[in-house]
């Protein structure tokens, strides 16, 4: 390859100004597309490969199985395996516990609310390397007064003061002082935290500290705090995050296979009930793309979107360099003669070869240098769009695999062309026959059928999809949550005496503010999962019916007025009924549950009660005093479980939520000011803080909505690319037929008449692209509809909206080139020829 070439190869490509611009165009768009989804793509699949060794980390999540057959599967365990896997195993390195807590933490000055806490032990940060910026890893807890914090906790905290050895106060007023200092975990992670304390501290507060003074008693400590790891309250009920390392050199299938042991050992009261269990081994690598259990520490992608996206990505890139193929095919044919008359002059294969190769290649190199100035332009705004704080990281690696890619493809969409060319022999090249018989012609119509497949496939799934993200975000959840805010109920209060009447008296004093209809304090609010469950309940005498998975809602009396749920029965609670009292409301879910006929039927029955959760109900008899309709308490994505609604002060943590419905749409200043002037005349100690119901609510969709437009996006640009494809099709194919065009306009055609001519051979492939497209769309979005409990149908319209959406896109383009030739004056046309 010598300069001659390259100067003619720039001659060629100044000559053919359009073809080379939209080929340029085509292919910077398909590989930036690619590059930004790819992008993506890395970064889900990435999570959690930035701990030491993160092959050797594993997660054991528990799947239950309930004596009527009925499963759950939960990313929490039980807490008592923490402590053992690694005595029974010793092929395990160390184990770790992580049981999360509901907590503000606070100073004189600042405070944290939320904060994403857990009580843990020393093994965390051996299991989970995290550098330390003060204080030291391998002694994170010296005291029983110890609290590891985060680098954003800390500048939160204490702002730019050293943080090392400071003081701070949880909840009630648990005082822990800083003994160290770790890293910010980054975004890649599935496992963040800011405050971790010791177990251990855990049960000393609970012991020694006066929730009447607020004092901590503080006494010599002999021996370790914690029940033993073989007690049965820390083998009952799924509380905490456990992982485990791995010894170096070890397989994991030689430790899997230990577990069921380790079950039947510590768990001999539950299988007794009639209870099996089964512990689910998680790579910590995979559990961002692969898990999609109940009580998740952090949301979750699912591996099936990852697919999606894998496959939306290398179509784009593969249509367009598809089309830069047309391109190049067009042009190539046009230089036959040309290239003939080359192979006379003695010219050589390779060189003709290497000359029509670096055209392409140039054009290319080109469209690689604009795609990667387009990813690094659209990365921050990809970065945002995801919830990234700041860029996402671009590594080396993973700009040198995907250039390496470009380039190879590069190469072959350049070579096939010329290959057309170059392995004719030369009479063959001169003849004037040579560019309507070997112009490729049905391969390049394959490939535009391909292209409109797939155009049509991504068209019907991004309706499908933005339909089911609409049918959820509109549904109605059953309860009424758009006009009510939220906060936790004040964590001064907790183990207080009378803090139930205060809290009271203080949503008594909010409900006589103007704009304000009434207040509400239960365990949960719609968007977060039940805090508690059990299944030991059942209707009395009737124990065969145990075994179901309850949930159970704490409430006070104006829950009804808040919220209002659909009473299909009976009553909820009045202010006449005491907390803590022998009545319960159920919703229709459960009442199907016990076979009752009729939700009239249910109330006024008994049924038994046993709660051994973070809630603790000795067995009891209840009375059924109402039924409602059922409600998404999570999103319509879930399943809607049997619900017990009861009334009480008691919540999960000690920590409630109080829910506020105002008048119109928006809560105004005047009236945030007086909640909060409120808020501070009985809670001086806690800050105040408001959240709307319906934006947590909508929280949980946000990985479809994203998803929807995703798919929107790149549906565009699929459709965008085979419009491009086509026009270049039906441009080199009505130009091939101009003397036919203009014979029958001399005989007597009609423009109409042409142009359904020219229109009806392009028609014809789309309709089979939409033959082939609609089983393939069908059947992927109905498996991505399947984890839906509440979904939308794939209704017919959808399909036949997408083949008439595709059809008149595939109409406009055709006709403006048929329109063209049918409109032209045939002595030019005979002419031309």
């Amino acid at each position: 390859m010598n300069l001659t070439n390259f100067k003619i190869v720039l001659r060629l490509i100044k000559k053919q100004k359009l073809p080379s611009l939209l080929s340029i165009f085509v292919l910077t768009l398909g590989m930036t597309s690619f590059l930004l989804i790819f992008f993506y793509i890395q970064h889900e699949k990435n999570f959690d490969r930035l701990w030491k060794a993160p092959d050797q980390i594993f997660r054991l999540a528990l799947k239950k199985t309930l004596p009527n057959g009925s499963k759950t599967t939960s990313a929490t365990n039980y807490p008592g395996l923490c402590r053992v896997l690694a005595d029974e195993i010793p092929e395990i390195e160390c184990a770790t516990g992580l049981w999360p807590d509901v907590v503000t933490a606070f100073t004189t000055e600042h405070f944290l609310k939320d904060a994403r806490f857990y009580w843990s032990d020393a093994n965390v940060f051996k299991v989970f390397n995290r550098p330390f910026i003060a204080g030291d890893a391998t002694n994170p807890f010296p005291t029983i007064q110890s609290a590891v914090i985060s680098e954003k906790a800390a500048l939160t905290l204490f702002g730019q003061k050293d943080p090392l050895n400071e003081h701070f106060k949880l909840n009630e007023g648990w005082e822990f002082v800083v003994a160290g200092v770790f890293a910010d975990i980054p975004e890649n992670s599935h496992l963040k935290a800011d405050i971790l304390i010791s177990r251990e501290s855990l049960y000393y507060y609970i012991t020694h500290f006066d929730n009447a003074t607020s004092k901590l008693r503080l006494e010599p400590i002999t021996g370790s705090l914690e029940p033993p790891s073989s007690s049965g309250r820390l083998w009952r009920n799924p509380q905490a995050y456990t992982y485990f390392r791995l010894k170096k050199n070890v397989k994991i299938s030689s430790v899997s296979q230990k577990f069921p042991a380790i079950y039947k050992k510590y768990t001999s009261h539950l299988i007794e009930d009639g209870q099996k269990s089964a512990f689910i081994l998680q790579p910590v690598k995979s559990i961002h793309a692969n898990s999609d259990f109940e009580q998740e520490i952090s949301p979750n992608t699912d591996s099936k979107t990852i697919s999606a996206l894998y496959i939306i990505a290398f179509l784009i890139l593969v249509m367009s360099w598809i089309i830069f193929v047309n391109f190049q095919i067009t042009q190539i044919i046009e230089r036959a003669k040309e290239i003939g008359l080359k192979k006379v002059g003695g010219a050589s294969s390779s060189g003709l070869l290497s000359q029509i190769t670096l055209q392409s290649v140039m054009i290319n190199a080109f469209s690689i240098l604009l795609a990667l100035g387009l990813f690094f332009a659209l990365r921050g705004q990809l970065s945002r769009y995801v919830g990234i704080n700041g860029q996402l990281p671009v590594h080396s690696i993973f700009l040198l695999r995907f250039i390496g890619l470009f380039i190879a493809g590069s190469f072959l969409s350049g070579i096939y062309p010329a290959f057309i060319l170059i392995s004719k022999r030369t009479q063959m090249l001169l003849s004037n026959r040579f560019a309507k018989n070997n112009d490729g012609f049905t391969l390049r119509r394959s490939l535009i059928v391909f292209q409109f497949a797939a155009s049509i496939g991504l068209l019907i799934g991004t309706i499908t999809i933005i339909r089911q993200v609409s049918f959820m975000k509109n549904k109605d959840v059953g309860l009424k949550i758009k006009q009510t805010a939220y906060s936790f109920t004040p964590m001064s209060l907790i183990k207080k005496e009378g803090a139930t009447q205060k809290l009271v008296s203080y949503m008594n004093e909010i409900n006589k503010l103007p704009g304000i209809k009434a207040t509400t304090v239960s365990s949960c609010i719609p968007g977060k999962e039940i805090s508690f469950h059990s299944n030991h309940i059942y209707p009395e005498g009737k124990p065969e019916l145990k075994g179901d998975n309850f949930g159970i809602l704490n409430i006070d009396h104006r829950f009804q007025e808040v919220f209002e749920p659909k009473l299909l029965a009976g009553k909820i609670f009045t202010e006449e009924d005491s907390p803590e009292g022998t009545k319960l409301a159920i919703n229709r879910a459960a009442c199907k549950t016990w076979g009752f006929p009729s939700p009239e039927a249910a109330v006024g029955k008994f049924v038994e009660v046993e709660v051994n959760d973070f809630l603790s109900i000795p067995k009891s008899t209840f009375q059924i005093c109402g039924v409602i309709e059922d409600f998404h308490q999570e999103s319509p994505r879930k399943k809607i479980e049997p619900l017990l609604l009861m009334h009480s002060y008691r919540w999960k943590y000690d920590v409630g939520y109080i829910t506020t419905l105002f008048d119109g749409s928006a809560l105004p200043d005047e009236m945030l000011s007086a909640l909060k002037k409120e808020w501070e005349k009985f809670f001086p100690v806690d800050p105040f803080e408001i959240k709307f119901t319906n934006e947590k609510y909508q929280l949980q969709m946000s990985a479809d909505k994203k998803l929807a437009g995703i798919f929107s996006v790149y549906t565009f640009l699929s459709v965008l690319l085979a419009v491009l494809g086509l026009f270049g099709l039906a441009a080199n194919s009505i130009q091939k037929r101009t003397k036919e065009i203009g014979i029958r306009k001399v005989n007597g055609a009609k423009i109409t008449e042409v142009m359904a001519m020219l229109n009806a051979d392009f028609i014809k492939w789309v309709i089979l692209s939409f033959v082939i497209a609609v089983p393939v769309a069908w059947y992927t979005m109905q498996k991505w509809l399947e984890k839906f409990a509440s979904k939308t149908d794939m209704s017919w319209w959808i399909f036949v909206l997408a083949g008439l959406l595709t059809l008149g896109i595939a109409l406009l383009t055709v006709s403006f080139q048929s329109y063209k030739a049918a409109t032209r004056n045939p002595v030019e046309s005979l002419k031309y020829e």
